[in-house]
């Protein structure tokens, strides 16, 4: 009996070739010349010459220009928070009494915690 060493759909004389073109198409992608990009404005300065030439520079001074204003709103509410909370605190405040007996209690504490007593 003889026994076929092709299964059905499946042919071994042809895999070695496949192989060789697999190989060859992946070595001609990596390989392949690609122009280079800088990935941001600050990298385009160590592509003399091979950047692609676009906007990148006005995207730049755009984005600073939108980094300030989000900065200074942001300045701005906190300055904005920091008086309201000075505001609230003032009609919240303790007494001086009940300053001076805080501040007592919070001794009396430290002491028993250090001294054990």
């Amino acid at each position: 009996m003889k026994v076929n060493r092709n299964r059905h759909g499946l042919t071994l004389h042809g895999a070695a070739g496949a192989c060789l073109v697999l190989a060859g198409a992946a070595l001609w992608l990596c390989a392949a010349p690609r122009p280079a990009w800088a990935q941001s404005a600050g990298m385009a300065n160590l592509l003399h010459g091979h950047e692609r030439p676009s906007s990148h520079a006005s995207d730049a001074g755009a984005s600073q220009h939108e980094a300030r204003t989000r900065a200074e709103r942001h300045r701005a509410e906190q300055r904005e928070a920091e008086r309201s909370n000075r505001q609230g605190r003032s009609g919240s405040s303790l007494s001086p009494d009940e300053r001076r007996k805080l501040r007592q209690n919070l001794y009396d504490l430290g002491r028993e915690m250090y001294q054990g007593g």
